[in-house]
């Protein structure tokens, strides 16, 4: 059973897809043109997309141009349908994107011949691609992530692989990255390969937690998987980027709050004082000013007179005994 995927906004045309579609064994949805359901697109990997045009949207174009960028769904057959006769989008349909064309109102027979040739042309493509291709796990690595693309049956392609990319050194390598598995291309995914992924998530110990885009294959996550605290799975390649922008977010927040905490205890610290240390008299360095010395002579000589009167006897009797000792001299 194939999935068809058609984005129609206008309802007249929505309800024509019905009517062609309606009892056929295949599974189809038919929505209106959002950003809702362009991240739909991304995570569910229809067969085939049929895109209604109104060529008065250039985000219409600009979704197209965006799946091709991806490459999950880089190569889904895209089918445009244009509400009249556009010379100028038939020449450049291809370039813009688009896999084929066709001009509404759309024949019934005509449309499902169309779908069908090319789902086969691509599921013939990718099943060459898988035969041919070296690497069947894509690592894009940058800005502390590592993204594992699964781009092929699990058991026979993709966890042989897993032995050879998880090395002892690209692990240690990678230690510190946020891990994320994208598997929403894988063809199928059920309780054995959920249970080999849960082996596998157990080589990265230093992670909290890996994550898993699965697509379509939610379910089988939600219903098989039983390591749910090292677990976490998102439906689209969106939900994944904002939860990578709120863990970051929190961890910012967390420094922040630990930047102010220690500004706080570092500010309710008592400053130190330092204790003094004795003056040696020994190590200090006077410097004196000379007219200061006079006065400070005088004053000291004057202080001497007053606060020494023993001195002064002293003095006193030795000029006395000189100048008797010179009369007697005399005589003689």
């Amino acid at each position: 059973m194939h999935f068809i995927m058609a984005i129609e906004n206008d309802p007249n045309s929505s309800q024509d897809l019905e009517n062609i579609f309606l009892g056929l064994r295949q599974r189809v949805v038919i929505t209106k043109f959002s950003q809702t359901v362009q991240e739909y697109v991304k995570s569910s990997n229809p067969d085939i997309i049929l895109m209604g045009l109104t060529f008065k949207d250039k985000k219409e174009l600009e979704f197209i141009l965006e799946l091709r960028r991806d490459v999950i769904t880089h190569n889904i057959p895209i089918l445009a349908m244009i509400p009249k006769e556009d010379t100028n989008f038939i020449t450049n349909h291809k370039k813009l994107g688009f896999t084929d064309y066709m001009v509404k109102p759309l024949a019934k027979q005509a449309l499902l011949d169309r779908i069908h040739s090319h789902i086969e042309e691509y599921k013939f493509s990718e099943s060459t691609k898988t035969r041919d291709n070296v690497s069947f796990v894509v690592v894009d690595r940058g800005h502390g992530r590592v993204l594992f693309q699964c781009r092929a049956n699990l058991k026979r392609y993709v966890f042989p692989e897993f032995k050879k990319i998880f090395t002892i050194n690209f692990l240690k390598s990678i230690h510190a990255e946020r891990i994320c598995f994208d598997v929403r291309v894988v063809p199928e995914l059920g309780k054995e390969e959920v249970e080999v992924f849960e082996r596998v998530i157990k080589i990265f110990q230093n992670q909290e937690k890996i994550i898993f885009i699965a697509g379509r294959h939610m379910g089988a996550f939600i219903e098989h998987a039983t390591d749910d605290d090292k677990m976490l799975v998102f439906m689209a390649p969106n939900e994944y980027e904002e939860y990578v922008k709120m863990e970051e977010l929190k961890k910012e927040e967390q420094r922040k709050k630990e930047k102010k905490e220690k500004f706080a205890k570092d500010s309710n610290k008592e400053p130190s004082v330092t204790p003094v240390q004795p003056t040696n008299l020994g190590d200090m360095k006077i410097e004196i000013n000379p007219s200061d010395t006079i006065q400070t002579t005088a004053s000291e000589s004057n202080d001497t007179k007053d606060t020494n009167p023993s001195e002064e006897a002293k003095s006193s009797s030795k000029d006395s005994t000189k100048t008797d000792q010179e009369s007697n001299q005399a005589k003689n």
